[in-house]
């Protein structure tokens, strides 16, 4: 309602924050009702819908990513030519938790790179991120509900991000893995078309 009345700089500044901050807030606020449902033997649900395209949801993401980070350079390589029969929802919310993830730890002078692809009867979904490599004794723990790396001292989170994202992985029948060494540090969302 404030954006549509006349403000000052400032008061657009203020504004601006109040917007980053419910964002992040209700983001927080999902993540907890996700692990939750998830702990109580709900699993995550999916409503499935193959008749939206899936690379314009993502390319919003992205989108979105890029308006809250204008600071950092997120670039796209989409390439989803077949039908992806997920939930759509649930996908951007995989690939939000990544790029953050990404955007968070990652190198902030190097870009984040969001890809996605339907090859041979797959869906892949990949986040690399240049940076210091993940310790081997770090990667072990990296899927872990609460388990966090603090990377900056205004780093904010749960240590949610990473399991919710596998837990949507699982559910979809697929697989999300990382690997990580001097070049880059890469997350992997692998799921059968079929």
């Amino acid at each position: 309602m404030l954006l549509e009345e006349p403000l000052s700089p400032k008061g657009m500044t203020v504004v601006g924050l109040v917007q980053s901050s419910v964002g992040r807030m209700a983001e927080l606020i999902d993540n907890v009702l996700d692990f939750a449902h998830g702990r109580l033997g709900g699993g995550l649900t999916l409503e499935r819908n193959a008749h939206v395209s899936l690379g314009k949801v993502l390319e919003q993401v992205v989108d979105e990513l890029r308006a809250a980070w204008p600071e950092r350079r997120i670039e796209t390589q989409l390439a989803v030519t077949k039908t992806v029969n997920c939930d759509r929802a649930r996908m951007a919310q995989l690939l939000s938790n990544l790029v953050a993830n990404a955007l968070t730890h990652g190198a902030s002078e190097e870009p984040i790179l969001a890809g996605a692809s339907t090859l041979d009867g797959s869906f892949e979904l990949s986040v690399p991120n240049q940076g210091e490599p993940i310790p081997r004794s770090t990667l072990e723990r990296l899927f872990q509900p609460f388990f966090r790396v603090a990377a900056r001292p205004s780093q904010q989170g749960l240590g949610l991000g990473l399991y919710i994202a596998r837990g949507i992985a699982r559910a979809h029948g697929g697989s999300l893995n990382v690997c990580s060494d001097q070049e880059a540090t890469h997350f992997t969302f692998l799921m059968p078309l079929a």
